[in-house]
């Protein structure tokens, strides 16, 4: 039975954000097993996303959700995870070593790999190339087309905005784009929009919905040994999703001219294994709803400073 002061620190830890100035304090009192001496910040990761994240010791790294709503999604990769690491696998992921019952934190391996540079897509080498996008193509494929126990699909919520709701935003957003700009031709867009409806067919996964450039690393940069970290946001969903916000985050990131992304873009595809005959549609129409969402920001902006 939880005594009356430990039901009241559950409660306040379940309201609290947690954040950089009272970490240490949070952790002092739920997790008095992990030593705060051997704990350091990821430079990079500290200070933004969903967790707070730290080096444990040499070896580990422990994650600690800023919200309550996060820790749902730290449980789900904890059981995605650790589901994943009993599986003989071609690519590597972090295996979870130990997670508070309510999310407050976990802990994970610590992989010995970096994620590439922006510069080092823009020099790939034609070997470089074929390697990269074998193992992306080759672990998408896996994740994609896994077949998956209930126990973990249970913790994987279906998403929100399947094909047919993100449709119909769309639209909403260039009405929204046509009546309040003069400057932005959406005429194209719309006529690009409504060409691959027809195209948007359904399907449902395991999708990771985060598959951006830092969550890739390679172990001893050798491309031919992926690891993939970050897990949380995973969903069901379509799987052209996963490729969809690669293909934003190589169009986004790489040259402006788009010939970089385009050849990263089907290396992957040459590696990946579907048999969704829409899938280059699909992933045409992830890159219009981006296209789209963005000129409608600014366009909200421009009347609502």
């Amino acid at each position: 039975m939880i005594k009356g002061s430990e039901h009241k620190d559950i409660v306040m830890a379940e309201t609290t954000e947690i954040g950089t100035e009272n970490v240490h304090d949070f952790l002092k009192k739920f997790a008095t097993d992990i030593s705060l001496a051997d704990l350091k910040p990821v430079s990079n990761r500290h200070r933004g996303g969903d967790s707070l994240t730290f080096y444990y010791r040499n070896d580990s790294i422990l994650k600690v959700p800023r919200r309550n709503d996060y820790r749902t999604g730290l449980l789900k990769e904890v059981k995605l995870t650790g589901y994943l690491c009993t599986q003989p696998l071609p690519f590597i992921v972090a295996k979870p070593i130990l997670a508070h019952e309510k999310g407050f934190y976990a802990m994970f391996s610590r992989i010995d790999g970096a994620s590439l540079p922006v510069e080092a897509f823009e020099e790939f080498t034609p070997g470089a190339l074929e390697s990269f996008g074998k193992s992306i193509g080759t672990f998408l494929s896996f994740l994609h087309n896994h077949k998956f126990p209930t126990e973990v699909l249970d913790a994987i919520p279906r998403a929100d905005d399947p094909f047919e709701v993100a449709l119909r935003e769309a639209r909403r957003q260039l009405t929204f784009i046509r009546e309040h700009t003069v400057d932005v031709d959406i005429n194209q867009w719309a006529e690009k929009l409504e060409s691959l409806h027809e195209s948007l067919d359904q399907r449902w996964a395991v999708v990771h919905c985060d598959l951006q450039i830092n969550h890739l690393l390679f172990v001893q940069g050798n491309l031919e040994q992926l690891a993939i970290i970050d897990f949380a946001d995973t969903l069901m969903h379509d799987p052209a999703v996963d490729l969809s916000e690669f293909a934003i985050e190589m169009y986004s990131d790489l040259s402006p001219d788009g010939v970089a992304a385009k050849k990263i873009i089907n290396a992957v595809l040459k590696y990946y294994q579907t048999d969704d005959p829409a899938i280059e549609a699909k992933i045409e129409f992830g890159l219009l709803l981006f296209a789209i969402g963005r000129t409608y920001k600014q366009a909200v902006k421009r009347i609502r400073p």
